[in-house]
């Protein structure tokens, strides 16, 4: 492998930059996502982990963090926009977005696809939580907020070409209607921030709840889908496996003895179980039945995105099996799902770099480790997931493969 490139060199001949800008100003259609999730430095663990304004790259500069993902074919990364409340105390929001920019600087100037994404409940600003019906503008303008302002600046400074698109994670809405009517919303709200940048972009918003409930999504027959076409260049549904939250936060929370007893944690169902449930009591029969029918003439706007967990991996799904040897059933009913039955290959999950480097119990989780060596090179996780069954590089890498084992 390659050595790592030194902190501000370019790659190649002429403005490292202004490659970057011609290597991506096209759109990437979510079908050809191949995603690693981003985060800042986690200070403190859950339930409520806070987090450093700087991504986490185990210590190297942004521009040989980059560099690495590049070298290693790694071209497409999501990078979180974290919420106020999650960062130390007497963190700015120019703070925040200073990083942002600082790494998407150097992903651009290696030609590496990006994307952001944001934990937006929408009944939710900060840390205030509205139940008011019909709910509050907060969490939708919140989110609208922070992505213009972040496409605003990095058109400014030249490096918006690498960028790619905006999503919104775990939403907490209540139903598919409130996902139609937010999903505009969001858009049309960008767009009038950012001279319609979106309409050559792409939006990404997930299922109801917290991401994995599409029950009625159909009912917004093709008007719904026309009036996308005229807000975005691309859209995709994310797909994420988690329950509703417990608590007066969100309806859905009605269906979390099922989901725990049926493809959740506790699960102990085989996979064509699994599938039926996540097809009748979640709804995705309506997304699968809305999507095929409509995809011919929405090509753009029919796609659907994995996100990957638990723990941003994919090996923790369910556990009923115990430790070490985890339950695989629920990864291997949504892989046949998704990918083989529907072909819906984009995916974002695990992190480019681990928190505990080339050692320690979670290493699992992660695509990119510190070499052996202690060098800045980097390498593929070859170490075994959790579940003891995939090294972490071929868990990543065979989720968009039809035919793939697991």
């Amino acid at each position: 492998m390659a050595g790592t490139a030194p902190a501000g060199a370019a790659t190649g001949p002429g403005d490292p930059l202004a490659e970057g800008r011609e290597r991506l100003d096209l759109a990437q259609s979510p079908d050809a996502i191949r995603g690693l999730k981003w985060r800042g430095v986690q200070l403190t663990q859950p339930p409520n982990p806070k987090f450093a304004v700087r991504f986490e790259t185990r210590g190297l500069p942004y521009a040989t963090a980059a560099f690495s993902l590049a070298n290693n074919n790694l071209s497409t990364v999501v990078l979180r926009v974290a919420n106020m409340g999650d960062l130390p105390a007497g963190t700015t929001r120019r703070q925040r977005d200073d990083e942002i920019i600082k790494l998407l600087r150097e992903l651009h100037r290696q030609g590496v696809t990006t994307y952001l994404w944001k934990r937006q409940w929408f009944q939710r600003s900060g840390i205030t939580i509205s139940y008011q019906r019909p709910f509050t503008e907060a969490g939708a303008d919140e989110f609208i907020d922070d992505m213009s302002r972040l496409i605003n600046r990095a058109r400014t400074e030249g490096i918006a070409g690498s960028l790619q698109g905006v999503a919104a994670i775990e939403t907490n809405l209540n139903n598919c209607a409130e996902l139609r009517e937010r999903t505009l919303y969001v858009a049309r709200g960008i767009n009038s921030r950012t001279d319609n940048w979106l309409t050559s972009r792409t939006l990404l918003m997930p299922g109801a709840g917290m991401g994995p409930y599409f029950k009625g999504i159909h009912n917004g027959g093709e008007a719904w889908l026309t009036q996308l076409k005229a807000q975005t260049g691309y859209f995709a549904l994310i797909y994420k496996h988690m329950r509703s939250q417990d608590g007066n936060v969100c309806e859905l929370q009605s269906l979390n003895g099922r989901w725990d007893q049926a493809v959740g944690w506790d699960a102990a169902r085989t996979p064509d179980q699994q599938i039926a449930f996540l097809r009748t009591t979640m709804g995705l029969s309506d997304l699968e039945w809305y999507f095929r029918t409509h995809r011919a003439g929405y090509p753009n706007h029919t796609h659907v995105v994995f996100w990957g967990d638990l723990g941003d991996g994919v090996a923790g799904l369910s556990a009923r099996d115990g430790q070490p040897q985890w339950n695989y059933n629920t990864m291997r009913a949504l892989h046949r799902l998704l990918v083989k039955t529907n072909r819906w290959h984009g995916y974002f999950f695990n992190f480019p770099f681990a928190r505990e480097g080339a050692t320690g119990q979670d290493l699992w989780r992660y695509l990119i480790t510190v070499a052996d060596d202690g060098s800045n090179t980097r390498r593929k996780n070859r170490a075994p997931n959790r579940s003891g069954t995939h090294e972490v590089w071929d868990e990543w890498h065979l989720w968009p493969q039809e035919n793939a084992v697991y």
